[in-house]
């Protein structure tokens, strides 16, 4: 009878199923049933792929789009940018969604920001450009005026690039704000070349002044309109006059598994929905309830979106406060404290202000645009930013129950336990209501995190004090609140803190006492959730002396205190302030022929700046196919007792299961030694080892009955870090390497040595992070006798071999295709094959297509890092700083199979020494086997971990002898014709002019007086420089790889269509190729194609890795242009020619054969691993780097200052792709550096399930993002240095970079040196990467941190 009466309530609300949306300026009505999608899924189910996937948990930015809706109240259109990965699909009923595609298309032109972000080399790989073009267009369209270069580069904080460094995004959006309009309306002849515009942005030639209207002597911008948005073209897409008029009407839609989903238009049909349905959930941004239904398989039956409920989006200005309404969002809030913040009295708004900087730092653009004040506040976590605030500030909340009746409840209140809220069954929150602050009244806010932009807090606080002055002057604390988040389970209050604290004097003493009583009161327990426990303590006492520093100065400014902060302490109060970031590029063009060192675009770009571009996922499926999930083990090492699929075989849509019994070929795979399982049959070795694969007719069900197959387990013990395996003895069999020169042991024990020194080097891990997850598409052709794929893979070769292996057919009749891939950076090398032969089983098995995209946290779970290492060194030296010998251990974590490993070993120990001669070296390595996913390739290859072992080694005999670290790298250099330790002799050594070249340029002698004087003036910010050099020795160090194939034809138009074995991931490498064969054959380069990368085309091919793809395919494409050149040569003497296409005709009714085969073997190399010499590298890269850097000692936090790089990449075939891949190898390598730590269930991690990875999503991995590059950022290209050793005398570029970002560690370092100083701590120290904030913070030693932690303590790090 319940139910009954409850269908006629719903009834009587009348409510209405018909949804409509305009997709780029397209009406669509959506059908009922699909409340379960996002609106990413419907938008590339609808074709519109240029939105794409990349974490579906709103922390990359990939998916953005434009919304825009109709404000019936302001009688305009609101636009802003969203992730489409978190939106629910009717939640964007109507509204107006702008795709990329959208905005502009090759075939009918390009927008303005696409046109920039082309010609200005910000699209490498091209899988997040799509999102950027969105964000900046939103930003645009939002703006009623011209945005600032400060609001460019905060607005792109919500989307992650991994291939640019950002500069060149910046540089491509930064003509879009006009700072000084006076400069556009002066125009004169003098500011142009040839007759064009100069911007002042970029000191480059544009167009952007030629979009402005001057009248009465003022800028008029024709490009912004107050009702459509920015009108850049004549193309843009108005809002459409029928959402105008549309009146919202109360909607319920349901979606798949039962799902019901309303939009109620009134406060009153909100509180009848949460009668109705008591366990339903409230929806708005989605940006919780989202990532708990795709991540932590939540299941929410009813879910009530209450964007549209007028009671609820409230925003109420009171002589007493502002109230604002729950369902206000984050970005609208932040519009009104900056209104109220300008219109109030200072006085009152200290709170507004406080909210409004923590704001600033809360999440990416497009979050806040859709996360609401009462989402966050119900969310209840411990880690909020805004409810300590809220609860330091007494603010309050209106609470509203189903019958209408109204409680206030204090926000110290209303946090009862871990996610748990003071709210009845069938009551919602309603509002905040946020006093004003009275004079002597001050607020502030805190929060450190991992990265500054877009990052959850690892500890926060909301601090309030009321100070009443006395006769005497005084100044007595009559109300203070300290609330903390971060450190327990809901925002915690100093309650006992603030009791003493009150009737005291806000002084030095009460500061000191306060100090001690936090300490005991905001306690984290050993194994606290989240770790870093004494960082975290340290943060709760900095923030509070923090605090009353910036109380002291305000008073101070205020004149009621006439001593305020000295001019060292100030530093305590100034945060690290970011402005503007700049940029230069110095390179000389070597021109050859039509296009060979010209810095043109990528060939892809206008495709990718539109979205057009295709990757594996946007391929369109084929008919019935099917979708792929993997199962994967839960337990680090255990055996399989039994496997209970009963569930999954009854799941919606599933089509099949595979386990191991099922590999028709070979379960057994390996790409240099067969030690890894397909699918684990006995045993698992590591959490995510693939047991199996389900398939089903979409993604969603084949994960729903992955997740449903039961696995029963014995446990086994499991090893869980390097230290482990090598107490363990647990290492990969035959991996064992050693290299010598000289005889160490004589040189220790001889008198030569003035000091021996001996440490340990900790080296973490990297996840790849490319943007384009691992995916695959895999289908049968002639009923299975072949398999066919394409896949997002930078060796097809391998994918092929591996498919053949599990099938069991021979590699002929396997085909695998690469169009291009969204980045790779060695992680799709040989985990991508594995992930290909996992669902070509399912395809031969069942004779039809299948497509398996690997989920963003299962990607990072299961494919392997950068492998982490431990180096044990042992030094000799003079007094002078002279290194005479080496004798170095190193151990890398392999993980539960050999993959690469072996060969990323090898490499760290050929570059043990960088750039050193030593005379005596002797350099043993080992693999460890470890109970985690098989580590692997990534850019660097093992030298950077081997490189950064000897600049520790070379920082700290700088230390011992009391020189500068740069002064031992200079004393240590190897020349011309030095041995190495692996024999190979050091020829065209371009590492002095290299070094010279930096030094001038960044002026370091001059930075290090600056920098002196600076930490003099500054107690608690400190600067710190140094100087990086590298040596990246280029080939393949195996020899047989360093070969290649390329298939050139030429066809009777005069246009060349050119295949080779290398894959295009955004490294341009098929521009490079392309350059090279117009320039061969006198051609522009528009009539060069390069297609694709296809087994079928070029066999063989080695993987695209080692930096030596440009070196080999180019000389393979030379080669076969070459012999088409010189078939062509007999007819083009005995006929006169216009063209290239007239000398083409001729030559086909001569019947020459226009096709050829290009060759390439790299000459000269060999290496012979029983020796342990020979020569592994054709020539080597020179570089150098030098970074400045500033920290707060107080927090850890720190941005880099600047950079400056000079590379020696002798004659550039394309210096601006080259210059590309520099910036964007130092930002990667800086996040390697400072950002991007890997957290394992190991000994260091208890908090941490045994052998699971923590940090499996933008979450809770932070990669670095447009606010984390130098903000100045200078690179240069050697000039005048050929290299006689590869094409046209260029040099590989991908990976030497990447190392040099290791001179922002050690410039951090320099600060922590200067902080440790005040304090008379002269000693050396280790500081591992990622240098993050902990370990800067706990190594600047002071009163506070050795309240927690001794001087040589570590912070935790998995290795």
């Amino acid at each position: 009878m319940g139910s009954i009466t409850r269908l006629e309530e719903e009834e009587e609300l009348e409510w209405s199923s018909e949804a409509v949306v305009y997709v780029n300026g397209v009406r669509r009505v959506l059908p009922d049933g699909m409340a379960h999608l996002t609106l990413l899924q419907y938008l590339r189910d609808s074709r519109l792929t240029g939105t794409k996937l990349g974490c579906g948990e709103g922390g990359c930015g990939a998916c953005t789009v434009m919304v825009s809706h109709y404000n019936q109240e302001t009688k305009n259109s609101m636009h802003f940018a969203i992730n489409a990965c978190l939106a629910p699909l009717y939640s964007v009923e109507g509204m107006h969604i702008i795709t990329v595609e959208g905005i502009g298309d090759c075939q009918s032109g390009l927008h303005p920001i696409q046109e920039s972000l082309a010609k200005s080399h910000g699209s490498q790989c091209g899988f997040c450009t799509p999102g950027f073009v969105m964000s900046m267009y939103a930003l645009l369209r939002s703006n009623k005026k011209p945005p600032t270069e400060e609001q460019i580069e905060e607005n792109l904080a919500g989307n992650l690039c991994r291939c640019t460094g950002y500069r060149p995004i910046i540089d491509a959006f930064r003509i879009f704000a006009k700072t000084d309009n006076s400069i556009y309306c002066n125009y004169s002849q003098k500011d142009s070349k040839n007759g064009e515009f100069i911007c002042p942005s970029t000191g480059k030639p544009c167009s952007c002044g030629e979009k402005t209207e001057v009248k009465c002597g003022k800028i008029e911008p024709i490009l912004y309109n107050e009702i459509d948005g920015s009108k850049y073209h004549d193309r843009e897409l108005i809002f459409p006059p029928e959402l105008v008029k549309r009146t919202n009407l109360p909607l319920k839609l349901r979606g798949f598994g039962g799902i019901n989903w309303y939009r109620p238009s009134n406060l009153q049909q909100v509180l009848n929905l949460k009668k109705l349905y008591p366990d339903s959930k409230l929806v708005i941004g989605n940006s919780e309830i989202g990532i708990e239904s795709k991540f932590k398989n939540a299941q929410y039956k009813t879910l009530i979106s209450t964007t549209h409920v007028p009671e609820l989006n409230i925003l109420n200005i009171k002589e007493s406060g502002i109230e604002i309404g729950a369902s206000v969002r984050l970005s609208k809030l932040e519009q009104t404290l900056i209104r109220v913040s300008k219109d109030r009295k200072p006085d009152e708004v200290s709170s507004c202000k406080a909210i409004l900087s923590q704001l600033k730092y809360f999440a990416g653009t497009q979050i806040r645009n859709v996360s609401s004040i009462g989402g966050n506040i119900c969310t209840a976590s411990p880690i909020s930013d805004l409810n300590p605030l809220w609860m330091a500030c007494n603010a309050s909340f209106q609470i509203i129950n189903s019958k209408g009746n109204i409680r206030s409840v204090k926000a110290s209140d209303f946090f009862l336990g871990y996610r748990k809220v003071d709210l009845g069954q069938d009551e919602i929150l309603l509002s905040v209501f946020l006093p004003w602050t009275r004079s002597m009244e001050f607020v502030k806010e805190f929060k450190q995190a991992h990265r500054r932009e877009d990052d959850i807090a690892l500890v926060n606080a909301g601090m309030r004090v009321f100070l009443t002055q006395i006769d005497g002057g005084e100044l007595v604390i009559s109300e203070i609140s300290l609330v903390y988040g971060g450190v327990s389970a809901v925002p915690l209050p100093a309650s006992k803190t603030a009791q003493f604290l009150l009737g005291r004097n806000w002084d030095q003493n009460t500061m000191l006492n306060a100090l001690d009583l936090l300490k005991d009161e905001v306690a984290l327990d050993d194994e606290a959730p989240g770790g870093m426990v004494e960082f975290r303590r340290s943060l709760t006492l900095s923030f509070f002396f923090k605090f009353f520093m910036w109380v002291k100065h305000q008073l101070s400014e205020m004149g009621v205190l006439k001593e305020g902060l000295s001019g060292p302490e100030l530093s305590a109060v100034e945060g690290l302030k970011r402005g503007r970031s700049s940029a230069s590029q110095d390179y000389e063009p070597v021109r050859v022929g039509t296009a060979v060192g010209l810095p043109v675009p990528h060939l892809s770009a206008n495709l990718q700046v539109t979205g057009e571009a295709e990757y594996t996922d946007d391929t369109p499926a084929l008919p019935n196919t099917l979708h792929a999930a993997l199962i994967l083990s839960k337990k680090p090492h255990a055996k399989i007792i039994s496997v209970d699929d009963s569930l999954a075989r009854s799941s919606s849509g599933f089509a099949g299961l595979f386990l191991a019994n099922d590999v028709p070929g070979s379960n057994v795979i390996g790409p240099i030694v067969l030690d890894e399982e397909l699918f684990a049959s006995e045993v698992v070795t590591c959490v995510g080892h693939a047991i199996g694969i389900v398939v089903a007719d979409t993604h969603e069900n084949a994960k729903s009955a992955a997740n449903k197959i039961k696995i029963e387990y014995e446990d086994l013990p499991a090893i869980l870090s390097i230290k482990d395996a090598i107490e363990s003895k647990s290492f990969i069999p035959n991996t064992e390497r050693i290299l010598m020169k000289g005889d160490v042991e004589k040189c220790f024990e001889s008198d030569s040595c003035d000091k021996i020194i001996e440490g340990e080097v900790q080296v973490g891990g990297q996840e790849h992070f490319y943007m384009e997850p691992q995916c695959c598409m895999v289908w049968p052709v002639d009923n299975g006798h072949e398999i066919h794929m394409i896949s997002s893979t930078q060796a097809p070769q391998k994918s092929q071999a591996y498919v053949s292996k599990v099938l069991g057919i021979p590699f002929s009749k396997v085909v695998c295709r690469t169009k291009r891939i969204g980045g790779g950076f060695g992680g799709k090398e040989t985990r991508s094959a594995f992930v290909a032969a996992a669902a070509s089983v399912a395809a031969y098995k069942l004779r039809r297509p299948v497509k398996m995209v690997l989920d963003r946290d299962v990607d990072m779970m299961t494919t392997g890092h950068r492998h982490s290492f431990l180096g044990k060194y042992k030094v000799g030296f003079t007094n002078e700083g002279k290194i005479l010998a080496l004798d170095l251990a190193i151990y890398n974590n392999g993980g539960n199979s050999l993959d690469l490993s072996g060969s990323v070993l090898e490499r760290s120990m050929f570059t043990s020494e960088n750039v050193y001669g030593v005379p005596n070296i002797r350099v043993r390595g080992q693999v460890c086997f470890t109970n985690y996913p098989s580590n692997t390739a990534f850019r660097g290859f093992g030298a950077p971990q081997g490189m950064v072992v000897a600049e520790n080694w070379v920082q700290r005999v700088a230390v011992e002898v009391g020189k500068s670290p740069e002064e031992i790298r200079e004393l240590n250099f190897h020349e011309e014709g030095w041995e190495t330790h692996y024999g190979q002799l050091v020829q065209n050594c371009t590492l002095k002019a290299v070094w010279d070249e930096l030094k001038s340029s960044c002026k370091f002698t001059e930075k290090r007086k600056e920098t002196d004087e600076f930490n003099r003036k500054n107690r608690w910010r400190k600067r710190g420089i140094a100087m990086i050099p590298t040596k990246f020795g280029i080939s393949f160090t195996a020899k047989h790889m360093n070969q290649a194939g390329a298939l050139v034809q030429v066809y009777t138009d005069g246009t060349v269509l050119v295949t080779h074995g290398g894959v295009e991931m955004g490294q341009g490498l098929h521009t490079k190729i392309a350059q090279i064969a117009a320039s061969c054959f006198g051609i522009p380069l528009s009539s060069v194609f390069i297609s694709e990368t296809s087994t079928d085309k070029v066999p063989n091919a080695s993987p695209t890795a080692a930096s030596a793809s440009s070196d080999m395919y180019g000389a393979a494409v030379l080669n076969a242009c070459e012999q088409i050149m010189e078939r062509m040569k007999p007819i083009a003497c005995k006929n006169s020619h216009k063209s290239f296409a007239e000398l083409v005709q001729m030559c086909y009714f001569e019947r020459i054969d226009l096709s050829a085969h290009g060759f390439y073997v790299t000459p000269n190399i060999g290496f012979d691993l029983k020796t342990g010499k020979g020569n592994p590298f054709n020539y080597y890269t020179y570089g150098a780097a030098f970074a400045e850097v500033e920290i707060d000692a107080l927090t850890g936090d720190f941005h880099t200052i600047s950079a400056d790089v000079v590379m020696d990449l002798g004659h550039s075939i394309n210096p601006a792709i080259d210059v590309g891949q520099i910036e964007g190898a130092f930002v990667q390598g800086l996040g390697w550096i400072a950002l991007e730590e890997l957290k394992w269930g190991d000994p260091s991690h208890k908090w941490i399930r045994p052998g699971h990875l923590f940090t499996c999503g933008p979450g809770a991995y932070k990669i670095p993002s447009v606010n984390d590059i130098p903000l100045k950022f200078k690179v240069s290209l050697l000039k005048n240095a050929p290299n006689p050793k590869a094409i046209h005398n260029s040099k590989a570029v991908g990976e030497p970079p990447f190392f040099l970002a290791s001179s922002v560690l050690f410039a951090i370092k320099d600060a922590i040196i200067a902080v440790r100083s005040e304090t008379g701590h002269h000693e050396w120290f280790p500081l591992d990467n990622p240098v993050t904030p902990e370990r800067i913070r706990m190594a600047c030693l002071d009163g506070i941190t050795e309240r927690f932690a001794s001087a040589e303590f570590r912070p935790k790090l998995s290795v």
